[in-house]
């Protein structure tokens, strides 16, 4: 503490010493007679040198315009690298505070859709994805909420126990899976599952269908 405050006093002497080299015209000292050189006076604006080697250039300073302009830029130096790094500590405390809140309220409880839809899902005609060209309708349409879903399969599917799921665009594993047993109903093979998707959120999805044991078939559906 001794030595940071006499730092301090000094400071205020060389600047006191700076008003007198411009109220009185300056001191150019063309041929930098006793200058401490670059490296002193950069030591002494980083606060490097101790209190007995700062004594010995206090009075150079105030009788040394050049000295004095080059040590006064070092200590601007300094103090725009604390402003900067007070203001990036600053930004870093801010981010992490909205990154934290923004994860509290993702993991929040999120609003749950009650409604209660039922739903005809057409397979009897081949879907396309959004910007596909060729024959074909658009992606299927789920409500979102407890969706009663009858599929209409296509033409010869055969009847039996066949597995539903909802899957992400990029598949992996499903998000919602059902059972049920497709039957024929006035000479089409129909589907009927219920699903819960009052916790899916809105966008695009693929859902599968299979007969138990074979691989999925996909098609593009939207959640609203």
């Amino acid at each position: 503490m001794p030595n940071r405050a006499l730092a301090k006093r000094e400071e205020a002497r060389l600047f006191e010493a700076y008003e007198r080299v411009l109220s009185g015209g300056g001191f150019p000292n063309p041929e930098r007679a006793g200058c401490p050189g670059n490296e002193v006076l950069k030591a002494m604006a980083l606060r490097r040198l101790g209190p007995e080697d700062v004594l010995n250039w206090i009075d150079h300073l105030g009788t040394c315009s050049p000295c004095f302009r080059e040590y006064a830029v070092f200590r601007r130096q300094v103090e725009w690298r604390k402003r900067a790094a007070y203001l990036s500590m600053a930004a870093a405390v801010i981010i992490v505070v909205l990154s934290f809140g923004l994860w509290k309220w993702r993991a929040g409880p999120q609003p749950v859709i009650t409604a209660h839809n039922h739903v005809i899902a057409d397979l009897t005609k081949p879907l396309v994805l959004r910007g596909d060209q060729g024959p074909g309708k658009g992606p299927l349409v789920f409500p979102r909420g407890f969706d009663d879903v009858t599929f209409l399969l296509p033409e010869g599917t055969r009847v039996g126990t066949y597995e539903v799921a909802i899957f992400r665009q990029e598949s992996g594993e499903p998000l919602i899976r059902a059972s049920a047993n497709a039957s024929i109903e006035r000479s089409l093979t129909t589907l009927k599952v219920t699903f819960d998707l009052s916790r899916i959120s809105p966008g695009d999805y693929l859902v599968g269908i299979r007969p138990l044991g074979t691989d999925w078939g996909y098609y593009p559906v939207i959640m609203r």
